[in-house]
């Protein structure tokens, strides 16, 4: 399965805290206190952000951190390459790929949707995102047989 950092984690959660409070400077530590992060990580995450020009930042007693750009012009690939480090100037993403041609296949796949995918999506309240629903299920049975479709016919969507 495919899994995201806890440095993208962070940078998701505090985004989605920041669009809470849009208006306002809200401290790591404020940000950190309402998801149970860890306040050192969290803080050399938001100050990543804020070097690639998705937070702005004041400093002193009542600094802290601000959304700064339209959430809706950056994807989850570009949130990820401004989370991770890159080592002498290697895409973090690109520097994780296989050499396999299958598996790379896949990889290109995914990093395609990854730059598809808008963080304002995933951290704004009341957006539209489409799941099948048989990935809702509660239950910790595989469901992957179960109501096999035809090659052509729709999953039915939840938007959640």
């Amino acid at each position: 399965m495919l899994t995201l950092s806890k440095k993208v984690d962070y940078a998701l959660l505090s985004l989605a805290y920041l669009v809470e409070h849009r208006g306002r400077i809200s401290s790591a530590r404020a940000i950190a206190d309402a998801h149970h992060l860890p306040l050192p990580q969290l803080m050399n995450v938001l100050k990543m952000m804020h070097s690639r020009g998705i937070l702005c930042s004041e400093r002193g007693v009542k600094g802290g951190y601000q959304i700064c750009t339209n959430l809706d012009e950056v994807s989850v690939y570009e949130l990820i390459e401004a989370v991770e480090e890159g080592e002498s100037g290697t895409s973090p993403v690109a520097r994780r790929l296989s050499n396999q041609p299958p598996l790379r296949a896949l990889q290109y796949k995914f990093v395609s949707f990854l730059k598809l995918v808008r963080v304002s999506d995933l951290v704004i309240p009341g957006r539209r995102i489409d799941v099948p629903s048989e990935l809702l299920a509660t239950t910790g049975k595989c469901r992957c047989h179960e109501h096999a479709k035809a090659p052509n016919e729709p999953s039915s969507l939840v938007t959640i």
